[in-house]
């Protein structure tokens, strides 16, 4: 009886499956993270702010590890708490991290719903000062762009109730608002509302709150909002604190008879092809006799179809849209002043798609603010990370572009006498790169005493031979001794 002969594939070499030992992860780039977390001294900046939250449980996972490892995991991409499984199962993670272990979906459930408003409140103010303290100021002050955005919801947690859903129309939500440094694109504070709050509810009492996080030798230069800040209290509120602003006016009838009907054909002046723009002095009845000024700009469809704008019935072939502002500069300037503003929208982008803050929800309303308000300190901190740690050109990047081409880096981890040699999957052409990073970040820390780069050839695992830390070689493997380094 012949044998069978065993199927081949024409396309593909023989495949031979086995098993390995040795701890293996996707993440080991995340290395660079926690050197910069040490560099900025966060443990010891968390440690007094998180003892109210220390356990008594022999198994305890400490306080200041949960919350390093809540931001690890958004850092990493987790969408929802129960991702950070897959950090969890991760052998090596952990021991790059210098974390015991990860904490479990429920472990961190918990620790988010010990949270009241004013834990929230105390640590995560302590928190964001931290994060702005290294930011340098600009020489006539910041541009802040306050925002709102919409986190949907899909149960019914408090504080979701149905308000205003662009995407969703009756969908419960929450209503966060934000304020961010423009120049800077750092978040100077930010806050969870119920859903069916208004743009501008609270607002005042919220930039008060958010200009106590500048840091020293900080000054904001100009405030610019959209057309849901436009009410009288909020405008008061500028005015009584000498702060320039841009507004969007809502363009409310009043406001069409007022500043667009009044303005004569001869006042609008042409700055572009299809572009007029013009400005009045005007007051509103709910103004009590205080005279502001308008700056409009039209444009005419013919000309710019695409034109952003809103169109009137009663001006037909046009679009328009009126600032109002305490800005003294031309009326072409202030418009190009706002459109600035436009990039607001990319960083909401980042909190809700690369971090994906808006998925994270809780039944507490505390512990969803808490779960939020700590991501936005996440936030500020991978700004400096990436300021600190990579090339200028990296600034136009958004925040997944870091998760992708950093910290998404593979890695082994094999015992070799008495050290633990990782070995970093790393293209060649970007070893150089990875290494002087590695360097930076960790020379004059504590943990740089635990470290050693092997940048031999040799793949043999026996192999023990190590250079010089100036020299040059083709691979980056640092060792970690097995007494591990400090969190």
């Amino acid at each position: 009886m012949r044998p069978r002969q065993a199927l081949t594939s024409p396309l593909y070499p023989k495949i031979r499956f086995t098993f390995t030992d040795h701890p293996i992860t996707v993440w080991a780039g995340a290395i660079l993270l926690r050197l910069y977390f040490e560099l900025i001294g966060l443990r010891a900046t968390l440690t007094p702010w998180l003892v109210p939250f220390t356990k008594t449980s022999n198994n305890q996972i400490p306080a200041v590890d949960v919350l390093l490892a809540w931001w690890y995991g958004l850092a990493l991409g987790a969408e929802r708490f129960e991702h950070m499984t897959r950090y969890r199962r991760d052998p090596l993670l952990p021991r790059l991290l210098g974390l015991p272990r990860f904490p479990s979906p429920d472990t961190l459930r918990r620790f988010f719903q010990s949270f009241t408003y004013r834990r929230t409140t105390e640590v995560t103010e302590a928190l964001m000062r931290m994060s702005l303290g290294a930011m340098r100021p600009i020489v006539l002050g910041h541009t802040l762009d306050l925002d709102s955005t919409v986190f949907c919801r899909y149960g019914e947690q408090a504080g979701s109730l149905k308000g205003h859903n662009p995407i969703k129309h009756g969908r419960p939500s929450h209503h966060p608002l934000v304020a961010w440094l423009s120049e800077r694109r750092r978040l100077l504070w930010a806050t969870l509302r119920a859903g069916h709050a208004g743009t501008a509810n609270g607002a005042r009492e919220f930039l008060a709150q958010a200009l106590t996080m500048l840091p020293p030798g900080h000054q904001i230069g100009l405030v610019r909002a959209d057309s849901g800040f436009f009410v009288t209290a909020f405008l008061a509120g500028l005015d009584a604190r000498e702060l320039p602003y841009i507004i969007v006016a809502r363009l409310t009838p009043l406001v069409r008879k007022l500043v667009i009907h009044r303005i004569p054909e001869a006042d609008w002046r042409s700055v572009a092809r299809g572009v007029a723009v013009a400005d009045k002095m005007v007051s509103l009845p709910a103004w009590h006799g205080q005279v502001r000024r308008f700056v409009c700009l039209r444009q005419t469809l013919t000309e710019r179809p695409d034109a952003s704008g809103r169109r009137l019935i009663e001006c037909p072939g046009y679009t328009y849209r009126v600032l109002v502002t305490s800005v003294p500069f031309a009326a072409e300037l202030v418009t190009r002043m706002y459109a600035g503003r436009a990039d607001s929208e990319n960083r909401i982008k980042e909190l809700k798609e690369d971090l994906s803050l808006d998925t994270f929800c809780l039944q507490s309303f505390d512990a969803t603010d808490a779960a939020f308000r700590t991501g936005c300190v996440l936030y500020n901190l991978l700004m400096g990370f990436r300021e600190t740690v990579l090339p200028v050109c990296w600034f136009e990047r958004r925040l997944r572009a870091i998760r992708d081409l950093v910290f998404l880096v593979g890695a082994d981890l094999i015992p070799q006498a008495r050290r633990l040699r990782v070995r970093f999957a790393v293209p060649p052409e970007e070893r150089a790169e990875f290494l002087e990073r590695l360097r930076t970040l960790s020379e004059g820390l504590p943990i740089a005493a635990q470290l050693d780069w092997d940048l031999s050839e040799a793949d043999d695992v026996d192999h023990a031979s190590t250079r010089a830390p100036n020299a040059t070689g083709p691979t980056v493997s640092p060792m970690l001794q097995r007494t591990g380094a400090s969190p």
